[in-house]
């Protein structure tokens, strides 16, 4: 009888090692980091239940085929991107990753229970939860220490998203205008003789037919799209300080560039948060070679 018991034993103890060794096989190496069985289906165990929960058996192996490679090539490029911080001299304590989930129930207002119950119902675990806390620390640490000094934006860099956003920023180049229109070639010339002498104000005042010549011909800021499309591209053509001149119909139309706006002169407040969004497109291409660089020399085993 105490034969039997001791049989029993055995056969129950070691049945329990081949569980523990299937459990705890080793699917993957990272450095001097392993990934076990264990880990990747400890990941979502949620998840992983449901997929056991499938009583088709293709479906089911399919399914189960596709959560182990997602699941464990996320945690392989996780421990890339651990080892490439601690190279970079970036590590996270157990120490800071309690006190960020101290911090976690006080600013909630909860207990360590209480947010275990929370965890549970979203198929999380507490390990898992310190780990996404963990990961969420060191990447805030990676961003600002690594990354970031690598995100330089030039001023062509805002001047084509300039270009790409403009209608969305509302921003166009604006002509400062004034205008003279007279009946005559002859009248042109007198005009352009007599702004040698004076101004343009002066001239427009004295010869302009225009509505706005008591103003000394002057039209005001405008974009090009506000100006008649007749216009448009004659003063593109022209910078600040020409004088030109145009026929429009019988009349001619003599035209001074008093000041410009280019749509890139912007203030710095616009430039600012130009210069963030510009910075977050180019975030994950800049991480994507960090790591890339790094994990050329990361030995890296599929088991």
């Amino acid at each position: 009888m105490q034969k039997l018991k001791l049989t029993i034993l055995i056969l129950i103890l070691l049945t329990a090692t081949i569980q523990a060794k299937v459990i705890d096989k080793i699917v993957a190496i990272v450095g001097d980091k392993i990934i076990t069985q264990y880990d990747v289906e400890s990941f979502n165990p949620k998840k992983v239940k449901q997929i056991y929960s499938i009583k088709d058996e293709a479906r089911r192996e399919i399914l189960l085929k596709k959560y182990y490679k997602e699941v464990l090539d996320f945690l392989v490029n996780q421990y890339i991107y651990e080892i490439a911080a601690e190279r970079e001299g970036i590590k996270v304590t157990d120490d800071e990753v309690d006190r960020a989930l101290n911090d976690v129930l006080k600013q909630n207002n909860i207990t360590m229970d209480q947010l275990e119950q929370v965890l549970e119902q979203n198929g999380l675990t507490l390990e898992k939860y310190k780990y996404q806390l963990k990961n969420e620390i060191l990447n805030a640490r990676i961003r600002s220490a690594v990354i970031m000094p690598k995100l330089v934006v030039t001023d062509e860099d805002i001047k084509n998203y300039i270009d790409e956003h403009q209608n969305e920023l509302k921003l166009a180049d604006k002509y400062e205008l004034r205008i003279i229109r007279v009946s005559s070639e002859d009248e042109v010339k007198k005009v352009k003789e007599y702004i040698k002498e004076k101004s343009f104000a002066d001239a427009a005042i004295k010869f302009s037919k225009d509505k706005t010549s008591k103003k000394g011909g002057y039209v005001g800021w405008l974009k090009i799209s506000d100006l008649p499309e007749k216009y448009r591209k004659i003063v593109i053509e022209h910078k600040k300080g020409d004088v030109f001149e145009m026929k429009d119909g019988k009349d001619f139309v003599i035209f001074y560039i008093e000041d410009f706006k280019s749509k890139y002169d912007v203030d710095d407040k616009l430039r600012e948060e130009i210069t963030r969004k510009i910075k977050e497109k180019m975030y994950p291409e800049v991480v994507k070679s960090w790591l890339e660089k790094h994990k050329t020399t990361i030995f890296i085993k599929y088991m």
